[in-house]
């Protein structure tokens, strides 16, 4: 949950933005009138071209921290969807302003789309009173091809403005599949519904915490939900494959083996034997759901972990003594996905 987002702020602004606006507003009552960022602003942005700018010593002053910044106009049309980067010797903060000189978004790279027509004041700031040097803007249109249909396989690059957004994915084969999708600007997550009351959803099953979704799937229409974790905005991509996956036929486990399976609708129980006491790891890893292993054995023993493992998969390491055991392999949010278990002798 800790991805830095490019979160929509209304109203409510801080840091490095609060400050910028507060030289500004402060610039302009000394000069007995006020105007909005985007009318003082001394230089023009056109998505597209690259423009060269430099903080220096006569650059305005950010009266709260000392640091210079940059103010450029920039002419944006109904849905326009752009990326500002700024690189260069000058470590900078880049932020977004309407005519009425609300902080719209403020990051690096950042992402914004119009919602309506208008000019923008687009301010480059220093991260700090010694950040100094000539930068570079490079802006882009960020084309999307968002259609509201998935397909098998297929990837759908799409924009979230706060609200979930939802496509339509038609199975036409049963089997495995699974579905990424991965963000920079916000905590991803998925939700899939489908035929006979199927629902499965994630939120950290991928790498980075994106969201990432493992699981058999039969002939039908599905309804995926693709989300945030904070209700952010930002560009995500969705990105669905199907899985050449062999599962294993067993309720037995062995020790240095792996097996592969498919939780359906409850707990999978398997039987371990330990032939020798000894120190052994065994690990339940997954994509598609939060994995939870448990073992009981002889003697009143028992062991249970979540997130023991790497990205939150379940881990245990123990001392067994030779016996039989009963390995269960569970869900935390009781949903079915996707899984392998495996058993080392350390």
């Amino acid at each position: 949950m800790s991805k830095i987002s490019s979160l929509l702020i209304k109203g409510a602004v801080s840091g490095t933005a609060v400050a910028m606006l507060a030289g500004c507003q402060m610039l302009d009552s000394a000069s007995g009138g006020h105007a909005s960022i985007v009318s003082a602003s001394e230089g023009q942005l056109v998505v597209g071209e690259r423009t060269r700018g430099e903080l220096t010593t006569k650059s305005p002053l950010n009266v709260k921290d000392g640091s210079r910044y940059q103010t450029y106009s920039l002419s944006l049309q109904e849905g326009d969807l752009i990326e500002i980067e700024v690189d260069g010797s000058v470590e900078g903060v880049v932020s977004l302003y309407d005519d009425q000189d609300e902080l719209l978004v403020s990051a690096s790279p950042l992402r914004f789309r119009a919602d309506e027509a208008g000019d923008y004041a687009v301010v480059i700031s220093g991260a700090s009173s010694d950040s100094y040097g000539p930068f570079n803007i490079r802006s882009s249109s960020i084309e999307l091809n968002d259609t509201g249909e998935l397909a098998v396989p297929g990837t759908t690059t799409g924009w979230l403005q706060m609200e979930p957004r939802t496509y339509t994915l038609s199975v036409e084969t049963a089997g495995a599949y699974q579905i990424d999708m991965v963000s920079d600007d916000f905590d991803t997550m998925l939700m899939l519904d489908g035929p006979n009351g199927y629902h499965n959803e994630n939120d950290d099953g991928g790498m980075d915490y994106n969201a990432s979704l493992g699981d058999m799937l039969q002939p039908g229409e599905y309804t995926l939900t693709a989300t945030s974790y904070e209700e952010s905005a930002g560009l995500y991509t969705i990105e669905i494959s199907s899985l050449n996956i062999e599962f294993t036929d067993t309720d037995t486990l062995d020790v240095n083996a792996e097996i592969t399976g498919w939780m359906r609708s409850g707990p999978d129980s398997y039987s371990l034997t330990i032939e020798e006491e000894g120190v052994y790891q065994i690990d339940m890893q997954s994509s598609s759901l939060d994995s939870v292993l448990a073992v009981e054995g002889p003697d009143g023993f028992y062991a249970e972990d979540d997130d023991g493992g790497e990205n939150y998969n379940s881990r245990l390491t123990e001392t067994l003594k030779p016996g039989v055991y009963q390995v269960t392999a569970s869900s935390y949010e009781e949903n079915g996905g996707i899984y392998s278990l495996s058993v080392h002798r350390n």
